[in-house]
C-alpha cells in the first residue's frame, strides 16, 4: 500500500510514520508538509519513505499531485488545535481547518480520478466534534462550530465523488512521552485511567496504531469515536508484542 501522511511534522503524525514504517503492508511511505520531515536515526525501512515539501497547503502543484498520484491512502492532521486558535486569527484558524482540509481533499481526488480503487481519506477530527450546527456552544463557540461545518464538508465531499473513500477518526487528548511536560501529562492520564476515562484521551501509540490497523484492515465504520480508537489501539499494539 502507498500511504500519504498529511502534516508530517506533526506529534501525531510524526508517530504514524514512525510505526508505518515498521509494517509490511506499507511499501510506500510519503510524508507532505511545510519543511522536510526527518526520520529518527533508529528508522526502520527508510528506504520506503518520501518526505515531499509543501509551500501552502490550499495550493497543490503537480509536483505535489503527483505525490498523491496512485495512493491507497491519506491520513489528513493538518489543524491548529483549539488552544494554538487563540494565537491566530479566527480567518487563519478557518483556513487552515477548513479550506486547506477541502482543497487537500479535492487535489487527492483529481490526482486519483483514474484509478479503479478509491483512495482511503483519513480526516482526524476530534471527540466531541459537533454535529448540531444550529446551537452555538458557549466555549470556543466559532471553532467548534467550524470544526463541525469542516467535518460534514469532508463526509459530503465524499458522497458526491467515487474517487475518495471518507472516514472520520475521533480522538479525545492525546498524549505520549516526549517531552517533561507530556510525561507528567500521560502519567497524570494513566493515573486517571485506572479508575475512569471521564475525560476522553488517548494515548499516542494506541492512536497511530488504531488509525494504521483500520487503514489495512477496513474500518468498522465511518467515524470511529475515543473509546472505539482505544480499544481498536490497544488490541493492534498488544497482537505487535506478540512474540
Amino acid at each position: 500500500m502507498k500511504l500519504v501522511i498529511v502534516g508530517g511534522t506533526g506529534l501525531v503524525a510524526t508517530e504514524l510514520i514512525r510505526q508505518s514504517l515498521a509494517m509490511p503492508d506499507f511499501t510506500s511511505v510519503v510524508a507532505v508538509a511545510r519543511r522536510p520531515v526527518e526520520l529518527e536515526f533508529d528508522a526502520v525501512n527508510s528506504s520506503k519513505f518520501k518526505t515531499v515539501v509543501i509551500q501552502d497547503y490550499e495550493e497543490y502543484p503537480d509536483e505535489i499531485r503527483k505525490e498523491l498520484f496512485e495512493a491507497d491512502a491519506c491520513i489528513w492532521t493538518v489543524a491548529i488545535t483549539p488552544f494554538r486558535s487563540f494565537n491566530f486569527d479566527f480567518s487563519e484558524v478557518k483556513r487552515v481547518c477548513q479550506d486547506c482540509t477541502i482543497a487537500g481533499l479535492k487535489a487527492t481526488c483529481e490526482a486519483n480520478v483514474a484509478s479503479p480503487r478509491p483512495v482511503v481519506f483519513i480526516y482526524m477530527s476530534a471527540e466531541g466534534t459537533l454535529t448540531d450546527l444550529s446551537k452555538k456552544p458557549f466555549i470556543l463557540g466559532d471553532y467548534r462550530i467550524m470544526r463541525g461545518m469542516t467535518e460534514k464538508l469532508v463526509q459530503e465531499f465524499g458522497k458526491e465523488h467515487r474517487e475518495v473513500d471518507i472516514h472520520i477518526v475521533r480522538p479525545g487528548m492525546v498524549w505520549s512521552s516526549t517531552t517533561f511536560w507530556r510525561s507528567a501529562q500521560a502519567n497524570t492520564f494513566r493515573a486517571i485511567n485506572l479508575l475512569s476515562r471521564s475525560i476522553p484521551n488517548i494515548s499516542l501509540t494506541e492512536l497511530s496504531a488504531a488509525i494504521l490497523e483500520q487503514t489495512v484492515g477496513g474500518f468498522e465504520k465511518e467515524a470511529l469515536s475515543n473509546a472505539d480508537l482505544v480499544r481498536i489501539g490497544g488490541q493492534a499494539l498488544k497482537r505487535k508484542a506478540r512474540p
